[in-house]
């Protein structure tokens, strides 16, 4: 009886793999048939780069790029990213990358490293707001739903903390979203996410906020600093990223197969760095390196909101 049973739960295990990578290989024909990479020369020499999550994953492959063309690169993360600076600098040749520690999931953390900022450099050239998580609603210390701080609200106020850093020059923001955000739902009474039980869920409501954040954003900033926001392909690390043992680590090997690696993932991001002459696109949002239709109706009255609403909590729970 026992052996049946085995087998029967191989069986099925095999098949729902089977049904995953079908399905993972369809997506990728209909909405990502060809990967796009960035062909921009762009130097950074004098520039400083600011890459959240910049220890693994799109964040380090973006960093590494802006360090090769010779920016000065701090890779904020809450996880130690020594490692990860001196596999850089080893390959890049660049002594000037560094790591800060910053806990996007504690507002606390978020008000240390952005006073640390603010004492320590006199400008900002580009602030890339990659880190990201996609795992289930964990409750913060703050009280917030974890993907919902850790996507859009401790992405939000680190920006705001260090804004007058990226007023000082012709600067860009670039905020990292996800083609999910066209599912997401936006509900200003819920900015802290405690309504939703579903972690998927939470992560597209995240992402319809940063797209519509960068929107906004762009309508307040003054004309030297620009912000995008962009889509960066399925990747393997943002599909499969949260599940763990021998099975998440064969999904993430296989899945690189079909899907984007994170140097593929990372390009849009980097050409948002350094492609020359797209002020004028101060608020877009990119994929593929090029700007993409939003599909969500996104209004006036959405995106106003937000704004007000997200400042409004933040105030309150930052200085609580």
């Amino acid at each position: 009886m026992w052996p049946e049973i085995g087998i029967t739960v191989v069986y099925f295990l095999l098949a729902i793999l089977f049904v995953y990578c079908v399905l993972l290989l369809i997506l990728k024909l209909l909405f990502e048939p060809k990967i796009v990479m960035c062909n921009c020369k762009t130097r950074l020499e004098n520039k400083i780069v600011l890459v959240t999550g910049g220890n693994s994953g799109i964040g380090f492959e973006t960093a590494k790029n802006l360090a090769q063309r010779g920016a000065r690169v701090i890779i904020a993360d809450v996880t130690n990213a020594e490692k990860s600076v001196e596999e850089i600098i080893k390959f890049t040749g660049n002594g000037k990358v560094e790591y800060r520690y910053l806990n996007l999931a504690n507002f606390k953390s978020v008000k240390t490293f952005a006073e640390d900022i603010n004492k320590t450099i006199d400008n900002l050239d580009i602030l890339v707001n990659n880190a990201g998580c996609l795992m289930d609603n964990k409750i913060t210390e703050d009280g917030i739903n974890m993907i919902m701080q850790v996507n859009y609200l401790g992405p939000y106020l680190l920006t705001k903390l260090i804004l007058a850093k990226l007023i000082q020059t012709q600067s860009r923001i670039v905020n990292v979203s996800s083609g999910m955000y066209f599912c997401g739902e936006l509900d200003l009474q819920d900015l802290a996410g405690l309504k939703q039980k579903n972690f998927f869920k939470s992560y597209n409501n995240s992402k319809l906020c940063t797209v519509l954040w960068t929107k906004a954003l762009a309508r307040t900033l003054p004309t030297n600093v620009s912000v995008f926001c962009l889509h960066p392909g399925m990747v393997t690390t943002n599909i499969v990223g949260f599940m763990k043992g021998p099975i998440g680590e064969f999904i993430k090997k296989f899945s690189n197969v079909i899907v984007r690696n994170p140097y593929e993932g990372a390009q849009t991001s980097i050409h948002l760095c350094v492609a020359p002459d797209i002020e004028a696109l101060s608020g877009s949002y990119f994929s593929n390196c090029k700007v993409a239709v939003t599909t969500k109706i996104i209004n006036d009255t959405n995106i106003d909101g937000l704004w007000s609403e997200t400042g409004r909590f933040l105030n309150e729970k930052v200085n609580e």
